[in-house]
Formats: C-alpha cells, sequence, structure tokens
C-alpha cells in the first residue's frame, strides 16, 4: 500500500512535468539546450516539489500526533503553528516585506507559536500533561487568529489585504525551486525524527506511568515528537500557506488500511499524503487559466471526505 501510493504521486507527478501547455517528452525533459524543457522545470518543478512535501509533512505529522495524544481529530496545527505561520507571513506583508521575507517569517510565527503552548504546559499544574498540551495549543491558536484578525483590520484594503488574504488561502505554486528544496529538506527532517522514534510513540500513547514502567521517559520523547511534528508543519505552511485537512484525513484513511501500529501507520499516511498533495495540485489548476486555491479545495473535498471516512470507520465496528 505504502509504495503503491508513494509510485502513484511521483507518476502524477512526472505526468505533469511532461504534460500541459507547454508539452514536453520525458526524454527530453533534462535535456539542457532544450529551452522548453528548461522552462517546464523552471514552472513546475517547485510546485509538484512543495505539493508532494507538503502532503506528505502534514499527514506525517498528523499521524504521529493523533497516535501519541490519542485523539483521531488531532491535527498539525494542535498547537497553533498554522495560525502561527498566519501570522508571521502576514505581519511581513503588512510591513512591506519581500515574498523571501514572509516565507521566513511565516516559519519562525509556526515555531514560536509551538514553543508558547510548550512553555503554557509546562507551567500547568495538572497530572495529565497531553490534556494540559491540548488546552495551551487551543488558546495559542485563538490568541494567534486574533492576532492575525487585528492585522486584516488594519491592512491596507488596496494592496496589502488581497495579498494577505491570497497567501492564506494556499498555493503550491509561490515557491521558487531554491525555496521549495530548503523547506522539503526541514520537512523531511522532521518526518525523519517521527520515523526513528516509531513504537515510542505507541508507548507514549498509553499514558505516562505506562511508559516509565515500559523503560520509556515520556517527556523528552513528546517534546521531541512534537518539535518535529511543528518542524515538518511549519516548514510547508511557509511556502505553501494554509492546507487544511490532509494532515487530518490522511492518517485515518492510512488507519483503515494499515491499523493503528505505528510502523506502519506513518509511512503509509506521508505516502497517502504526498498523493493528496499532488492530487490537489493537479485539481487546482485543471480550471483553465485560473489556479483555484488550494486551501480552498482542500476544505471543500476534505470535509466530505472525512465525513465518509468517519461512517466508513462507524459502520466496521
Amino acid at each position: 500500500m505504502v509504495i503503491a501510493a508513494a509510485l502513484l504521486a511521483l507518476a502524477i507527478a512526472a505526468w505533469r512535468l511532461t504534460h500541459g501547455p507547454l508539452a514536453v517528452p520525458l526524454a527530453d525533459l533534462f535535456d539542457s539546450s532544450n529551452r522548453a524543457a528548461r522552462l517546464a522545470l523552471d514552472l513546475r518543478a517547485p510546485r509538484l516539489l512543495t505539493a508532494l512535501a507538503a502532503g506528505a509533512a502534514l499527514a506525517g505529522a498528523g499521524a504521529a500526533l493523533q497516535t501519541m495524544f490519542r485523539n483521531p481529530l488531532v491535527a498539525p496545527d494542535l498547537l497553533g503553528v498554522s495560525s502561527g505561520a498566519a501570522v508571521g507571513a502576514a505581519g511581513a506583508l503588512l510591513l512591506g516585506l519581500s515574498a523571501i521575507a514572509a516565507q521566513v517569517t511565516a516559519f519562525g510565527g509556526g515555531i514560536a507559536a509551538a514553543a508558547l503552548a510548550l512553555a503554557c504546559a509546562r507551567l500547568a499544574r495538572g497530572s495529565e500533561p497531553r490534556l494540559a498540551l491540548v488546552l495551551c495549543g487551543i488558546v495559542t491558536g485563538a490568541l494567534m487568529s486574533a492576532a492575525l484578525a487585528a492585522m486584516l483590520f488594519l491592512a491596507d484594503p488596496y494592496s496589502q489585504l488581497p495579498a494577505i488574504t491570497f497567501w492564506l488561502l494556499g498555493s503550491f505554486g509561490r515557491a521558487t525551486l531554491s525555496e521549495a528544496v530548503t523547506a522539503t529538506s526541514l520537512a523531511s527532517a522532521g518526518l525523519t525524527v517521527l520515523l526513528w522514534l516509531g513504537f515510542r510513540l505507541d508507548v507514549l500513547s498509553l499514558g505516562d506511568d505506562q511508559a516509565h514502567s515500559l523503560g520509556v521517559t515520556p517527556r523528552p520523547l513528546r517534546f521531541a515528537a512534537i518539535g518535529a511534528a511543528t518542524l515538518a508543519t511549519s516548514a510547508m505552511v511557509a511556502v505553501a500557506g494554509i492546507v487544511g485537512w490532509i494532515g487530518l484525513i490522511a492518517p485515518h484513511l492510512a488507519r483503515l488500511i494499515v491499523g493503528e501500529r505505528i510502523g506502519a501507520l506513518l509511512p503509509a499516511a506521508i505516502a497517502i499524503g504526498a498523493l493528496f498533495g499532488v492530487l490537489l495540485d493537479t485539481a487546482a489548476t485543471s480550471f483553465g487559466p485560473v489556479e483555484l486555491p488550494v486551501g480552498l479545495l482542500a476544505a471543500g473535498l476534505g470535509a466530505p471526505a472525512f465525513l465518509a471516512l468517519f461512517v466508513a470507520r462507524g459502520g466496521s465496528r
């Protein structure tokens, strides 16, 4: 299943590279003397790499967090990462900074939001640290949403507001090749840590007392998992904007196919997420010269898809 989903995602990406208004034979795609091939790679390679990496990162982070928190409704923006990234990007656009600066501040905003939620959870005097993290994440997300609303209110309605709104709707076509490679490298590092943690995430899902009895120290492992998921999520949100639902739906679909064990669930979710990302990008560019926002498509397609998965899981019990 994992191999099939990954191969299908790569096959669709290869087809997208060679087809479209500028068709290039696959054999000529990497011919440096072919101007059409160079143009096709320059235009299509960054967005396809971003689509594949964003889908994989969001799905992998979602699967890890859902397992660790024993909550199937947990998404990668649990700790306010997406909202923090939105605040960072909106602040850069409000100040008239460059697109690269907006991506840097978006990444920093996502990391800062997660750090704020973790700091809040550490100050909480509760017996259930996972619940404290979830509640602090909700509070952090609300604070970031309020800050974003204030920025939208202060933005110039004729120049700044459209730019901020367009960023929030999400797009895989904004990043250059170097930016896409950098974001993909950071996301890959985060996913590598989650894959390395492996069965330890299953142990963390049993609770701190059970983890201690099995010889696992939960706090540093939990911080490592949350940090890795935050790194993967914020890196891709910084270049793609807000793209929801992938991190919620892909793990559910993977769980239906391979079961609950994280060793099989995480790779399956990553492969399915990459497939979802490239399919969303294909759908976004299939309506003529107008590109639909991938965030809008993800929400429009994700909500009924999640409802269908929810019914399917309920009917199987």
